[in-house]
């Protein structure tokens, strides 16, 4: 993950750090040493989720913190490699994003919003939901052909037998970004809170939710 297009970490004075982007902010304060490690490897190209503990060490628990206020205000993005490749980078639209860290369960069939579309953006393909107010440009035909496969309701180890070409750990990570930002969701009548059962979302068709969005600036810097 690294902060968002646009998106600078600003450090005037040393308890006054903040991030700062296009009509979004977020005041960090004084930071603890490891929060501050962090954010400095955000803002010189990013980091590894998994690199997150190290780097923080004791400070841990609170570099979360920031980090998830941070990627919920719209101000990191995320993005999904393997072996030097770069499969997806995943951007929020809004500062409504949200991302449900924790809560992918491999156990559990996903299949992909019927709010999802696809288009072209400079050059290549773009996934945009606006139900969870993000944007994924897709960087290799692979992850193309996996929204395919995730049309229908589908299992991680089910994606693993049909042969995406994708290395199973980078398809675990990138299925678990999918799912915590709600683009790949649970569905059914018998799914609480499902975009069946929502009144809030059944009334919408796509296209017009689209639509009311856009005429409300959501989206479009991609």
């Amino acid at each position: 993950m690294s902060l968002a297009e646009g998106v600078a970490l600003r450090c005037p004075d040393a308890d006054d750090a903040r991030l700062e982007g296009p009509g979004r902010s977020l005041r960090l304060g004084l930071l603890a040493p490891g929060v501050r490690a962090v954010f400095e490897s955000l803002a010189d190209g990013g980091i590894q989720e998994t690199e997150v503990p190290a780097a923080a060490g004791t400070d841990a628990s609170l570099a979360w913190y920031w980090l998830d206020l941070a990627g919920d205000g719209g101000l990191l993005s995320w993005t999904v490699e393997e072996r030097g490749n770069l499969l997806m980078t995943l951007t929020p639209a809004s500062a409504s994003f949200l991302r449900r860290r924790a809560s992918f369960d491999a156990n559990v069939p996903l299949q992909l919003s019927r709010f999802a579309h696809t288009r072209m953006a400079a050059g290549h393909a773009v996934l945009d939901c606006p139900t969870v107010h993000a944007t994924a440009a897709l960087h290799d035909r692979r992850v193309v052909s996996l929204l395919f496969d995730m049309a229908r309701p589908t299992l991680l180890a089910r994606l693993n037998q049909f042969n995406t070409g994708i290395e199973s750990a980078t398809l675990r990570e990138l299925v678990r970004l999918l799912a915590e930002t709600g683009i790949l969701v649970q569905n059914g009548l018998d799914v609480p809170a499902s975009e069946e059962t929502l009144t809030a979302l059944r009334q919408w068709e796509p296209h017009d939710l689209l639509f009311h969005l856009r005429s409300r600036g959501w989206g479009h810097q991609t």
